[in-house]
């Protein structure tokens, strides 16, 4: 292998036994499932490109793989979840993935590096909708809102925008709890973790 290695490597680029052996030789690291240089951190520009180097294009990183963008603790939720906001859009979908299709307003999506992402607010609130949440889920929302400042106040503005939804009161039961009195915010010392490094979501809205 080069001395410079590009900031991200998939198997597209190099085989998967010769991407996991410059892991062991110091040179890469996992991101979900590419791999980074080691000269670049690993921050949400890096897990953004690398979600959506899987997603493909025209799929916006929601859930729980845009909350793991947003820097929530834990390793890569694999496989990726992704929404189709125009099916005519998507140029392909990695196997595996989660892909649906949803209404997702402009201003509900920041694009990083030429992918689209579900804000921080956004995410909280479809991963309290979610059929499949779980305990571990409430943890995460917790660190994308202690990140990225989000309150319970911007979760109901985004989740009033889609009026009579099913399950509205489960999804308020579980916001609630993500703030609840009491709580710890980022966890119990055993829980504690490194964020990636992170900056103000700032980017443009994405376009249609």
């Amino acid at each position: 292998m080069s001395a410079r290695l590009p900031a991200l490597l998939t198997e597209a680029d190099l085989p998967g036994p010769e991407l996991r052996a410059a892991a062991l030789d110091g040179q890469l690291y996992p991101v979900g499932d590419a791999w980074r240089s080691i000269a670049e951190i690993d921050d949400h520009v890096g897990r953004a490109v690398a979600a959506g180097l899987s997603l493909g294009r025209g799929v916006v990183v929601a859930e729980r793989t845009a909350a793991w963008v947003w820097g929530a603790r834990g390793p890569a939720p694999l496989p990726h979840t992704g929404l189709v906001v125009s099916p005519a859009r998507v140029k392909h979908r990695s196997r595996g993935s989660v892909v649906r299709q949803v209404v997702v307003d402009d201003d509900e999506m920041v694009v990083i590096r030429g992918v689209a992402v579900t804000t921080p607010a956004r995410t909280v609130v479809d991963l309290a909708r979610a059929d499949s949440w779980v305990t571990r889920d409430e943890t995460v929302a917790r660190d994308v809102c202690d990140l990225h400042g989000v309150t319970m106040d911007d979760a109901i503005a985004v989740l009033d925008r889609r009026g009579r939804l099913p399950h509205r009161r489960r999804s308020l039961d579980r916001l609630r709890r993500i703030w609840s009195p009491g709580r710890r915010p980022g966890g119990t010392d055993d829980e504690a973790a490194v964020h990636a490094p992170l900056v103000p979501t700032d980017q443009p809205a994405l376009t249609r």
